[in-house]
């Protein structure tokens, strides 16, 4: 009898954590109406992006765009390492700057020039660890000068950008606009 009961005890435990929902939280600057433009969710992959009111998901001068990759076990270092490598090859013209590396989070920046059929951008790259796996935020300015005018705002909002963990799908603590579950 205590063999079931601490089976079920185990069992009911380990499906409670497997029922948490993670989300990710972002405060966008007073003032900037921004809305939700595409989700996509596929197998293990989450894929977000959130633009300014009146832009769209192919058209667009601001973007953030966040992939939750679920259960992934990569390091930071290379998880970040990797995707920065196969950015730098789809537009070579300018090279990445660390603006922080940790073991479980990291911030890279940068400005480009157009290269074929991609726009010059400046953008801040931010790779971390959360409580179910590996969550990228990618923030992306079409405008050079906004983007510098802006550069530290942007930055401590993409820093600032938080991860929660909750066993309730219908959490009310949140404005919904603000969050969205991974």
């Amino acid at each position: 009898m205590k063999k079931v009961l601490l089976f079920s005890i185990l069992f009911l435990i380990l499906t409670i954590s497997v029922l948490a929902y993670e989300t990710i939280i972002i405060h966008f600057p007073d003032g900037e109406n921004w809305e939700k433009a595409y989700y996509k969710k596929v197998n293990n992959e989450a894929i977000l992006q959130y633009v300014p009111v009146g832009q769209v998901s192919d058209n667009w001068n601001r973007s953030i765009v966040i992939h939750s990759y679920e259960d992934s076990a990569l390091p930071v270092r290379y998880m970040s390492s990797n995707m920065l490598r196969k950015m730098q090859k789809a537009n070579p013209t300018a090279k990445y700057r660390t603006i922080k590396m940790r073991d479980n989070d990291a911030i890279f920046t940068r400005c480009t020039e157009k290269y074929e059929k991609i726009e010059a951008q400046c953008e801040f790259y931010r790779v971390s660890s959360a409580h179910g796996g590996i969550i990228t935020i990618h923030y992306m300015n079409k405008n050079k000068k906004d983007f510098m005018n802006n550069y530290t705002l942007w930055l401590e909002v993409i820093r600032m950008a938080k991860f929660y963990n909750s066993y309730y799908r219908d959490e009310r603590t949140f404005d919904k606009s603000l969050y969205f579950e991974l």
